[in-house]
């Protein structure tokens, strides 16, 4: 396989300009970095959550077994979504996109295969058990109040699920899939044009 280096590609006569070629690394590293913050912040939070419903249970003594199922419901979901999440980082981790930027745009794909899994059935399973974990958990809770206070407590928490799932969810990953598909297609355009003028030359 052809090793490709920009520094080659920026100094041959070619139709990329140096200043497209440029930007397009330059945006290519911006979103890897973006991403890799997002995907540590976002874990450190999911984490942080956790830790405070374990000291909930914890200094509550929940006597329901209900209680507690939902606990441990909502402490699985989270649990699943830090661990998939972290085996996305390896793949925005290292940047090689100036020294061999067919390797990394490999790395984008892979990247992308994972992250798409993580956005249907990890997270149709984090939302499930979480709905689940939730509805459990407040039993003990609510059956205290009036049933005025019940539907209220579980329309309002049902409200704020559904509108993560079906708003913020697909916002979200329609705007992740757009930045990464724009990267990869501009990978792919350079990369592309670079090994067919490489390939021309040798049949010379």
């Amino acid at each position: 396989m052809t090793e490709i280096n920009f520094n080659q590609l920026w100094q041959s006569h070619q139709n990329i300009p140096e200043i497209d070629a440029a930007t397009i690394v330059l945006q290519a590293q911006q979103m890897q970095r973006k991403t890799k913050i997002k995907l540590l912040l976002g874990n450190l939070l999911l984490f942080a959550t956790m830790i405070f419903i374990i000291g909930i249970v914890v200094y509550f003594k929940p006597e329901m077994i209900t209680t507690k199922i939902g606990s441990l419901l909502v402490i699985i979901a989270i649990l699943m979504q830090i661990i998939a999440s972290m085996r996305l980082i390896p793949l925005v981790n290292k940047s090689n996109a100036q020294t061999n930027p067919e390797a990394y745009l490999n790395q984008l794909l892979a990247f992308k295969k994972k992250q798409a899994f993580i956005q249907s059935t990890i997270m149709t399973l984090y939302f499930l058990f979480l709905s689940v974990g939730l509805a459990l958990y407040m039993i003990e809770y609510t059956l205290r109040g009036s049933i005025f206070f019940i539907l209220a407590t579980y329309g309002t928490t049902m409200i704020w699920i559904a509108f993560n799932w079906f708003y913020i969810r697909p916002r979200t990953i329609r705007k992740q899939e757009q930045k990464l598909n724009e990267a990869i297609r501009n990978l792919e355009n350079i990369t592309g044009q670079f090994v067919d003028e490489t390939t021309s030359k040798n049949n010379l």
